[in-house]
């Protein structure tokens, strides 16, 4: 009687191992098909982490920059706003056209 039982135990563990690994491959599989809608935050804050290291690393280069145009918003304020507007809408422009050109570069690849 024995005999019997100290084979069955073997076989109910190794059956009992291989539906938890299944479990285990589905429930990855949940986790990565429901994270699909956390990668552009993410990729955000991954964007915004490397332009404070680029910041950081650049100190002196940002302070300087920082420095001019407080200088020259204290000396022309009109013009600095006027170049202020004039690079808003530029990249606002640029915002707007990227989706088009990366489509159009990627039907000429």
């Amino acid at each position: 009687m024995t005999d019997g039982a100290s084979h069955t135990r073997p076989r109910e563990l190794a059956a009992r191992r291989e539906h938890l690994l299944l479990r285990s491959a589905q429930l990855r599989e949940q986790i990565g098909a429901r994270t699909q809608v956390l990668r552009p935050a993410f990729r955000a804050v991954d964007r915004v982490r490397g332009g404070a290291r680029a910041v950081r690393s650049n100190r002196g280069w940002v302070l300087l920059g920082a420095a001019a145009l407080a200088g020259a918003a204290l000396v022309r304020p009109r013009l600095v706003l006027g170049l202020g507007a004039r690079a808003w809408a530029g990249w606002q422009a640029y915002r707007r056209v990227q989706p088009i050109a990366r489509t159009l570069l990627r039907q000429l690849m």
